[in-house]
């Protein structure tokens, strides 16, 4: 085995980082130290819509503020539905090798990382987060 370079340790998260804040840069360096390369999916203002609202940032500039951080190495829109399949495909394109979730709800699509016993969960965290900053914009100004 080729000492020379360090071996390379995979690590996913996704989310849809609307309006990144606080909670999500701290999700995302967090998920980063679970390896040596994070790789993040940024769910597509469609995908979103199905299970949340519109996000009020759209998808491609969501993208490139997620892409801006240190912590993140690569980062791509998630168009797919978020099943188990889609999740399988992103683990097998990425060889990762971790898959990080901040909650404690196992929607399907992460049934393959855990499967797989490569699945962590950070707890959600309280405090700010895109509802509460979009809800004390009208507040404050309507």
């Amino acid at each position: 085995m080729n000492t020379d370079f360090p071996i390379q340790r995979v690590v996913f998260t996704d989310g849809v980082f609307d309006m990144l804040h606080a909670n999500h840069v701290s999700l995302l360096e967090e998920a980063s130290s679970f390896g040596s390369r994070l790789v993040v999916g940024v769910v597509s203002d469609a995908r979103t819509q199905e299970f949340k609202r519109l996000p009020v940032v759209d998808e491609q500039n969501r993208l490139h503020v997620v892409k801006a951080l240190r912590c993140v190495d690569h980062a791509f829109i998630i168009h797919a539905p978020l099943t188990s399949e889609t999740m399988e495909q992103i683990i097998r394109e990425h060889a990762v090798d971790a898959v990080v979730y901040a909650g404690d709800n196992t929607p399907d699509f992460y049934l393959p990382a855990e499967q797989a016993g490569i699945m962590h969960r950070l707890p959600y965290r309280t405090g700010i987060n895109t509802s509460r900053i979009i809800d004390q914009v009208v507040e404050r100004f309507t």
